[in-house]
């Protein structure tokens, strides 16, 4: 019988929120051995909200009273107390990312929820979770083959490509079912900039205060249905479509099957036609027939458009199941300083241990350290597999060093190989009460990443790497 923590996933995005409660189940999976190994080894869905429209006041506001209304009324659907949540995040996507208050509100949810519910944001995260919650990661692990899993919502596309069941790709694009809105009187009232460039380039009638024809319409979302058919590897991407990326383009890797979430992936997979202007407006945007072209522009591809295991609720469902991670067994922490939150990560090159060149790694630290201006700064790298006892002293020192400039500030290290109990002993040896250490391993980071490391629960670490727009 393993040990039980309660997840919290929060959605919100263009179009709709969502909430999600999940359970976890952790055990060690080596008992039979000296030193355990400890994973998550269950998850268990405990309740599913209702889908809602996202809470605005304005066009550029999230309505927080509406989002906090909708989460006490989940709270309370579900039966659960929130003190029972051991961790969670809050992952605002889309062009709700974009809004004004987004980093408030993302903030403000974290803090009110409990200290390890956290804010995650990010497009290529989004792309990640979606995928693991659509199951495409799934699909490509059993398969052994390439799968991409495109989550196309209200204002952005988000798409990560699995490979054997290993992410190989993650990108995003200004690609969804609400970048065009409507009246009750079907006239248009919003335009996205970001497709206004297509509108121009096809000559098409479509602007404010207008009711389009059905033809122009079908014309704009075809074409945006086109550039899945090359996003998926079928065709040639062209520069008039790079445009539509967003941070960073994708590799150019062609998938062998493709999977569709997110809330316009429902008409991708219906069978109804979307034939007139009545039929487009039904949620008052583009969705339904943009879902309609997709499915179009890959009939000529028979058998490679496969049903995920999640349409609409992939993100949450990724949010809440699998943006979690345990911390191995064997590690070193002093637990009145936690939980700690938003804590940039330093990657230590693994040059450093390929040439044997360890006494070096203490310049990179500092120097690295150096950027965050004296607030608590995680130091990351993979480490060699069996380190030697002298290894492990070396990179004591180096890392003592290397956090030298930070008085008040605890040390913390993140090693991706499981020797975190070996090297954080060693570090607190040295140093004796002078400073506070938190040293965990089976985590793996990169720059540009933010960890929070939660409060042990059953004596496990619990930790979320995020990849964050908002900066703190």
């Amino acid at each position: 019988m393993g040990n039980e923590m309660v997840s919290l996933g929060i959605d919100i995005g263009t179009t709709t929120t969502q909430v999600i409660f999940s359970k976890f189940i952790v055990n060690n999976i080596n008992a039979s051995f000296f030193i355990p190994k400890v994973e998550i080894t269950d998850k268990v869905i405990l309740h599913k909200s209702q889908i809602y429209f996202t809470p605005l006041t304005l066009e550029d506001t999230i309505d927080f009273k509406g989002v906090i209304k909708i989460v006490k009324d989940e709270f309370n659907r579900a039966g659960i107390n929130k003190d029972s949540i051991s961790t969670g995040a809050v992952i605002i996507t889309g062009e709700t990312a974009r809004k004004d208050n987004a980093e408030i509100i993302a903030h403000e949810l974290s803090d009110i929820l409990g200290d390890f519910v956290v804010a995650l944001a990010g497009p290529d995260l989004e792309s990640i979770l979606a995928g693991f919650g659509a199951g495409a990661y799934e699909i490509s692990k059993n398969l052994k083959k390439r799968v991409v899993n495109f989550d196309v919502g209200g204002g952005t596309t988000n798409a990560c490509l699995f490979n054997c069941g290993e992410r190989e790709d993650c990108f995003a694009l200004d690609l969804g079912g609400r970048l065009i809105k409507f009246n009750g009187l079907k006239k248009v009232v919003y335009i996205s900039e970001k497709i206004k460039f297509i509108i121009n380039n096809l000559s098409l009638n479509i602007k404010i205060g207008y009711t389009p024809e059905f033809n122009e319409i079908k014309k704009l979302t075809d074409e945006m249905a086109k550039m899945f058919v090359r996003l998926a590897g079928f065709d040639e991407i062209s520069n008039y479509n790079n445009k539509l990326f967003i941070g960073h383009m994708n590799k150019g890797i062609k998938a062998d099957y493709i999977t569709f979430s997110g809330g316009v992936s429902e008409y991708v997979y219906d069978d109804k036609e979307v034939g007139n202007i009545e039929e487009v407006i039904k949620f008052g945007d583009i969705g339904p027939l943009l879902g309609y072209s997709i499915r179009k522009a890959f009939e000529g591809y028979t058998g490679k458009v496969i049903a995920p295991k999640e349409k609409i609720r992939a993100t949450v469902i990724g949010a809440g199941n699998h943006s979690i991670s345990v911390s191995g067994s064997t590690v070193i922490f002093d637990e009145e300083i936690l939980p700690i939150k938003n804590v940039p990560i330093v990657e230590i090159s693994s040059s450093y241990f390929e040439s044997d060149n360890i006494q070096n790694m203490g310049a990179s630290i500092l120097s690295g350290i150096s950027v965050y201006e004296g607030r608590p700064v995680a130091v990351a790298f993979t480490g060699p597999k069996n380190p030697s006892y002298s290894q492990i002293k070396i990179m004591a020192d180096e890392i003592i060093k290397g956090f030298g400039s930070l008085d008040n500030e605890p040390i913390i290290v993140v090693v991706e190989n499981d020797f975190s109990k070996a090297l954080g002993q060693t570090i607190k040896n040295k140093l004796g009460a002078k400073k506070k250490v938190i040293c965990i391993d089976g985590i793996s980071t990169s720059n540009g990443d933010y960890i929070d490391i939660g409060k042990p629960v059953a004596g496990v670490i619990p930790v979320v790497v995020k990849t964050l727009i908002f900066k703190f």
